[in-house]
């Protein structure tokens, strides 16, 4: 962290500004460095690292440094995490090395936010979470559909009992990837490498049912591959059993043809319903509660997609007042055993209960060998 003074009313303000690096330059990076831009100078931008030399090169030139010329380039993680300018590190890379990074990155002192999955195995994220908890670090991971505003309205009526008793929760996922999709980055489809429609798309949806209706006490899935031939699941249905009684269904596809039809998340309870729904969780189409003298008109939020700026805002202010945040490792860690549930569920063909319990061995990996 460094500080930044600033003139607000005719007084010098003292800023803290905390110093960021970046570990994976694909896609998803992109966003990242949106996000860090639009955070007021609480932040900078001060490394990139990937494998790939000329990637780094590119995407420092083309993409980050207009915005943060002084940015550093890299491709040595070891070296990225032994810059001592460095306060927080966000892990961007393909799934299956996303709990290795962010061990590495507690070890070295960092702060760590990881891009959904935490990990592919239970034992591989409580260990992750258990070191930021020893070493007194923030790891948080990357399930930014919670700060959505219609998703944060929804969060808050069902907080204040507008609800009542929740009887059921369903979300749909009805999206296209083509072929290219997958075949652009080959973890994609491999299911021991974070491939999959519940481990790679639906789990920030996963995320979002369990953050709106509480533990998981079981587990059955169905799922299959179609179309284009790919190794792993692009459609599937899921139910589960809340601890509060409440009953969870999931329809998660990647092959809806000819194109995307969007995602919805809907919650049903003794005092009221609503729906949510649209390409990014924006529009509003069900808001009916008893307490109220008529259903509330549909509503559209101009999200222009899901921004991870809100969740860097939090994360950042956890790390000052030295708490974890909303979207922990730790509290985030549910949604990655329930998908692994999911897997199990594929794999035997049954229910699965829940605990799994972090010495059960269950990862991805595992089922992949037992189901292909």
């Amino acid at each position: 962290m460094r500080e930044n003074w600033q003139q607000e009313s005719g007084r010098r303000i003292r800023m803290e500004v905390w110093r960021i690096a970046i570990i994976g330059c694909g896609g998803i990076a992109e966003k990242h460095v949106a996000s860090i831009a639009e955070l007021d100078g609480e932040a900078e931008l001060v490394g990139l690292c990937d494998l790939q030399q000329e990637r780094v090169e590119r995407f420092a030139n083309d993409i980050v440094r207009p915005v943060f010329p002084a940015v550093a380039a890299y491709t040595s993680v070891s070296e990225v995490l032994e810059q001592e300018n460095i306060d927080l590190v966000v892990i961007a890379t393909s799934s299956d090395s996303h709990g290795r990074l962010a061990m590495a990155a507690l070890k070295a002192g960092k702060h760590v936010i990881v891009e959904k999955p935490l990990a592919l195995s239970l034992e591989e994220a409580s260990a992750v979470t258990e070191e930021a908890r020893e070493r007194k670090l923030v790891a948080a991971v990357c399930f930014q559909a919670r700060y959505l505003p219609l998703m944060e309205e929804m969060k808050s009526a069902e907080r204040m009992g507008k609800f009542g008793k929740l009887s059921h929760g369903v979300v749909s996922m009805r999206w296209k990837r083509e072929l290219g999709y997958y075949r652009s980055s080959p973890w994609r489809e491999s299911r021991g490498h974070g491939g999959g429609v519940f481990m790679n798309q639906c789990i920030h949806y996963i995320d979002l049912l369990l953050w709106l209706m509480g533990p998981v006490q079981s587990v059955y899935a169905q799922a299959g591959t179609y179309g284009d031939p790919i190794g792993v699941e692009n459609a599937g249905a899921v139910v589960l059993r809340f601890r509060s009684g409440a009953i969870g269904l999931i329809e998660a596809s990647t092959i809806i043809a000819p194109r995307t039809l969007g995602t919805s998340i809907s919650l049903f309870g003794e005092k009221g319903s609503a729906v949510i729904e649209g390409a990014n969780l924006d529009q509003r189409k069900v808001w009916s509660f008893y307490e109220d003298e008529a259903p509330a008109e549909d509503k559209v939020i101009a999200n222009h997609g899901i921004s991870h700026t809100p969740l860097y805002r939090e994360i950042l202010e956890s790390i000052r007042e030295q708490k974890q945040p909303s979207v922990s490792a730790e509290q985030t860690m549910h949604a990655l055993e329930v998908v692994l549930a999911i897997y199990s569920s594929l794999t035997a063909g049954e229910v699965v209960q829940l605990p799994m319990g972090t010495d059960s061995g269950q990862s991805v990996r595992q089922d992949q060998e037992s189901s292909l």
